[in-house]
Order: C-alpha cells, then sequence, then structure tokens
C-alpha cells in the first residue's frame, strides 16, 4: 500500500533555476528526487505546492510524494537530509491521507520580499539593495488598492498569461526594520513574478514617482506596461504555504 509523505523545506534558491525539473539544470525538485531515489533505490516524483523561480528562496516549501517502505517520518527525513547538498534542508516529513495534494489543497501561500538601504556582500544574494530613499507611509496607503479578489493581469508577464487573473489578496504588509523594507503578502494563489512586479510596483510609490491610488489605475488597466518594473528574485523568500 502507498503512503503519502508530506515534507517542510527550506532552500537557498541562488544556485538553483527554480523549482521545476528542467534539462540540463540545477532545480530543486530535481535536486530532491535525486535523494528521494538515492534513499528509495526507484525514481520518486515529488509534488511542490509552488513553482519558486531562478534565485528564489523557501522557508517553508511543501511537497509530497509516495512511497510503499514502512520508514518512520523521522527516519525519512534524516535519509533525505543526508542525501541532500547543503542549500537545501527538510525541516519535516509527516504522513498524511492518501488523497492530500500539496499544491491543489493549499488554501493560500504567503511570500515575502526585503529590500535593503545598506550593501552587503553577505546580502547580496537575499535582499534587493535600493539605496534610494522609500516614503514607507506612501507605500502603506497603496496596500487598500491591492487587497480583495481581482484580475492582476497587470502584475503578470505575458508567457504567464491564462483564462483565470484573478487573484485573491488575503493580507498584504509593509514594515519597516532598520536599514529594511519587509513586504509580506498572502493570496490564494499567485501568477508567474506577480510578487515581484508588485514589489517593484510599490517601490516606485516609495519613491513618490506614482501615487498610491495608482495601483487601483494600473490593475484596472490589465495592462503589464503600467506597472512597474520586475523586482530581482533573490529579495524573494515563500514563507508559508496554508491549508
Amino acid at each position: 500500500m502507498l503512503r503519502n509523505i508530506k515534507i517542510t523545506i527550506e532552500y537557498d534558491g541562488t544556485d538553483f533555476s527554480g523549482w521545476q525539473v528542467q534539462p540540463n539544470k540545477r532545480t530543486v525538485q530535481g535536486v530532491l528526487q535525486n535523494a528521494l531515489a538515492e534513499f528509495l533505490g526507484k525514481k520518486t516524483k515529488i509534488i511542490g505546492a509552488g513553482r519558486t523561480d531562478t534565485g528564489v528562496h523557501a522557508i517553508a516549501q511543501v511537497a509530497n510524494f509516495s512511497m510503499k517502505k514502512n520508514y518512520d517520518e523521522h527516519t525519512i527525513m534524516n535519509a533525505l537530509n543526508a542525501n541532500l547538498p547543503n542549500d537545501i534542508f527538510v525541516i519535516n516529513a509527516k504522513e498524511v491521507d492518501s488523497k492530500f495534494h500539496s499544491r491543489f489543497d493549499a488554501t493560500s501561500r504567503v511570500y515575502l520580499y526585503r529590500i535593503t538601504k545598506k550593501y552587503s556582500v553577505f546580502e547580496r544574494n537575499y535582499a534587493w539593495h535600493c539605496s534610494k530613499f522609500h516614503d514607507i507611509i506612501l507605500m502603506k496607503k497603496g496596500i487598500k488598492f491591492l487587497l480583495g479578489k481581482k484580475d492582476l493581469t497587470s502584475f503578470a508577464i505575458a508567457k504567464s498569461k491564462k483564462e483565470n487573473m484573478y487573484i485573491d489578496v488575503k493580507r498584504c504588509e509593509w514594515k519597516k526594520k532598520k536599514d529594511e523594507l519587509i513586504f509580506q503578502i498572502e493570496a490564494d494563489r499567485f501568477l508567474h513574478k506577480s510578487v515581484r512586479t508588485i514589489v517593484g510596483t510599490f517601490v516606485l510609490i516609495g519613491e513618490r514617482k506614482l501615487k498610491p491610488q495608482d495601483i487601483g489605475t494600473i490593475i484596472a488597466a490589465k495592462d503589464r506596461k503600467m506597472a512597474g518594473k520586475t523586482a530581482p528574485p533573490y529579495g524573494l523568500y515563500l514563507k508559508e504555504v496554508k491549508y
């Protein structure tokens, strides 16, 4: 009888070409599946809750896979970690209902984005360095125009455009911590590079090149050219997947 195993993973996305398996590229899914094959002695597909892009990190990515062997959860976690490189770590492993699907059963996902005013060589792969002044009060005022279920075509790159472009943004916030601006957003789903484009647009508000209410105008336009530039991937983290 097949057992359905749910794992929570953290990874440094710097040296990965994103989550999804791609030919001749190092990906998180590919490396995890290789580690699982070493452990189980056979190729096994791992399903992820979210397909993070090249350079994007994860604090708590969720995935699941099926296996027959009767190893306990602690052994599964330790065996995977023993076969993984040091930029991926399995935080926990748990047997779940056979119908559980890490992607389709998720009710929301939480992403975090870091912007730093002070450059550091140690942070160059983990935060976007922006030395300009940002008016966080104005940035916070733009949040209300983003909340709720809306067509976010304007924040999606062309190749990601699908029939359903609606995203239900449940929560969104900007916080200032010393020399950092921290953005968090929670929604039922996200379009390709949408979080990074939202961040890039809010940065323009912080630089007083856009007004807070322009977020509403941009959304209504359903035109990617109206939004700001796409923020770099290395400041983005998949923080949490909710079920």
